[in-house]
């Protein structure tokens, strides 16, 4: 069935910016004393939601006598804030974008990116965000899920879920998709390995012109 909706997930799904949080996590570990992540393929293996987790399997510890998480993930803002505007959109998006509103879909950016550092975001790359009807995004930076947002959007509009299509590039973002009730596609090339997103028995495309041919098809 032909979707009337695109979620479109943020972090690694529009704006390129796995090497950014790979290079944000490296300087913290190196800051702590723990090993850092060799490449890529290492950051794509544990990268992961809820991000206290994530952090967990780098080698951080958030027992009574350590650090706490939260200072952990301010310290990520921190950094993340300073450094985004080095990332770039996924190659071809916004062309792509067009062309779906042109066809008649309605699109919503979801992130788990506090609200008003997500509209933050996303104007520092120029006019992406003017193909967004809206541009969905949690009330703090603790990032611990967004499928509650996810789901009061969709209840709200009113929109069928079978009609909605989740597009992300994590595991996270087939667990909000099923959270709703909505099929789901994963893009390679984001924060997860196509290994780990394959796992989630969902369509597996590995850039934009393979979605663009899946959405033809529906």
């Amino acid at each position: 069935m032909k979707p009337e909706l695109l979620i479109w997930d943020w972090n690694g799904t529009i704006l390129d910016d796995a090497g950014v949080c790979r290079q944000i996590a490296d300087i913290m570990l190196g800051e702590r004393g723990i090993p850092t992540l060799p490449d890529m393929d290492a950051y794509r293996a544990v990268f992961g939601f809820p991000i206290k987790s994530y952090y967990e399997k780098m080698g951080y510890r958030f027992g009574p006598e350590d650090e706490p998480y939260e200072h952990v993930a301010d310290e990520f803002i921190v950094l993340y804030d300073r450094l985004y505007r080095t990332a770039a959109l996924r190659p071809g998006i916004v062309d792509f974008l067009d062309r779906r509103k042109g066809e008649g879909y309605r699109q919503v950016l979801l992130s788990a990116t506090r609200r008003d550092q997500l509209l933050e975001q996303v104007a520092a790359f120029g006019d992406v965000g003017d193909r967004f009807e809206q541009k969905l995004g949690l009330t703090d930076h603790y990032a611990f899920s967004k499928a509650a947002l996810a789901k009061a959007f969709i209840e709200g509009q009113g929109i069928p879920r079978e009609r909605t299509l989740f597009i992300g590039d994590t595991d996270h973002d087939f667990e909000v998709s099923s959270a709703i009730g909505c099929p789901c596609v994963l893009l390679e090339g984001g924060h997860q390995s196509r290994e780990r997103l394959l796992k989630m028995g969902v369509p597996v495309l590995r850039d934009l012109s393979e979605l663009e041919s899946y959405l033809n098809s529906l």
